[in-house]
């Protein structure tokens, strides 16, 4: 991992080139404007572009920064770029004046570009902790702000979030990564027990998968609208149709139960609200609808329970084709959603069921599909071009969760 000082210099060398190619376009163009004119000074000089703010923020880390009113900031992380609509940076954490907080961070060149950007009236930004500037105007939100340049008290640098880790061998992270993993498989089971204790363990199934299915946007919908609509219920009427109908019947239940054809973010009458807007058409909750309705079809006859139970003896493989819905327009449930579903949703509920076979299908499980979370653990621990197992990967993403979150 490069040392902060080092990643700190290749930002400000790329800075200055910008700033110089900036100044250069600016007199040539006052030059042709004012000919002979005397110019105006401007002590600031031209305001640098938000992508350079970010990497000059993301140098900061073990740091130290004020605020325009004059509280101290120690960055202890950056934060991981945000992957789509919000604030720039996620999960960063700092001490501010001794107390540590962890939250989002945005970035503008001045304060008064909150507002001109439209944030004060988006709720994505209600949790920003922390607003980095290059150059204080006035004008900003009632958050803290802090100028880039504003040196913070004098002092030692202090390690970067996870740096313990990034200095250990790959085999010693290997180590931490299972260790990590499994105790997170182990929390899995424990949720799983209790909803099977209050719910049935049919029923407990049925409301984990049709969470995994939701993805982070809409995960609690999913789970909600299983709760509305029961396994039990839904096998039930899938059982008096032909097989050829099952499919198309418990669409149409899930979707009028959803309450998607009604106003957008609708909840009313208890029915969840969905996010729909900037998520992809292939996640688009109607699709992954389609999909749970085909997967409970297929199983109508036996019952997803019983299913996943049998093919489980069959290995990781079998178990995750059974949640492999295709579609001539594209998979309803992919390859990807399918070993997550299984790895997060199936194999600890039949580990709370006393299915043998569970903990070492996990521990066995082959690597999932990687998303900005992990691939920013990987960054802060060095572990960049280490092949990991889907245990070894959520173990590392407990780990970063953990010191994220830690006090």
């Amino acid at each position: 991992m490069p040392l902060p000082g080092r990643e700190e210099a290749e930002a400000l060398g790329m800075m200055a080139q910008e700033r110089q190619t900036m100044w250069c376009g600016v007199m040539l163009a006052e030059g042709r404007r004012h000919y002979g004119a005397r110019r105006r000074s401007n002590s600031s000089g031209p305001l640098l572009p938000e992508h350079l703010l970010a990497r000059l923020w993301r140098a900061k880390e073990g740091r130290s920064l004020r605020t325009v009113d004059g509280r101290r900031v120690k960055v202890l992380y950056a934060g991981r770029p945000a992957p789509g609509h919000g604030p720039d940076f996620q999960d960063a954490v700092v001490r501010m004046d001794g107390e540590r907080a962890s939250g989002n961070v945005e970035l503008h060149r001045r304060p008064s570009d909150w507002r001109a950007h439209g944030h004060d009236a988006d709720p994505a930004y209600d949790d920003v902790m922390l607003h980095i500037v290059a150059q204080a105007d006035g004008g900003g939100p009632g958050v803290p702000t802090a100028e880039l340049n504003r040196a913070g008290s004098a002092g030692g640098v202090e390690p970067p979030l996870m740096a313990q880790l990034a200095r250990a061998s790959s085999g010693e992270l290997r180590e931490m990564f299972v260790r990590s993993g499994m105790a997170r498989f182990r929390e899995r089971v424990e949720a799983a027990r209790r909803s099977a204790e209050q719910n049935g363990t049919e029923q407990a199934l049925h409301e984990a998968v049709f969470d995994a299915l939701g993805y982070a946007e809409n995960r609690a919908p999913f789970r909600r609208l299983a709760g509305a609509v029961p396994a039990a219920a839904l096998r039930g009427l899938a059982q008096g149709l032909p097989v050829d109908d099952r499919a198309a019947a418990l669409e149409r239940i899930l979707l009028d139960a959803s309450g998607l054809d009604d106003e957008p973010h609708s909840s009313a009458a208890g029915r969840p609200s969905w996010k729909t807007a900037g998520v992809r058409p292939v996640n688009h909750p109607r699709r992954r609808i389609r999909g749970a309705a085909e997967l409970l079809a297929r199983a109508a006859a036996e019952g997803l329970l019983a299913r996943c139970e049998r093919m489980a003896t069959e290995g990781h493989a079998v178990l995750e084709r059974l949640f492999v819905v295709d579609s001539p327009g594209g998979a309803l449930i992919g390859t990807g959603r399918a070993r997550e579903v299984v790895v997060n949703a199936v194999l600890p509920l039949l580990a709370a069921a006393g299915n043998p076979e569970s903990e070492d299908l996990f521990l066995r499980h082959p690597s999932l599909p990687e998303n900005s979370l992990i691939r920013e653990a990987r960054r802060l621990t060095g572990a960049q071009g280490m092949r990991l197992s889907a245990c070894e990967q959520l173990g590392l993403l407990r780990l970063y969760r953990g010191s994220i979150a830690e006090g």
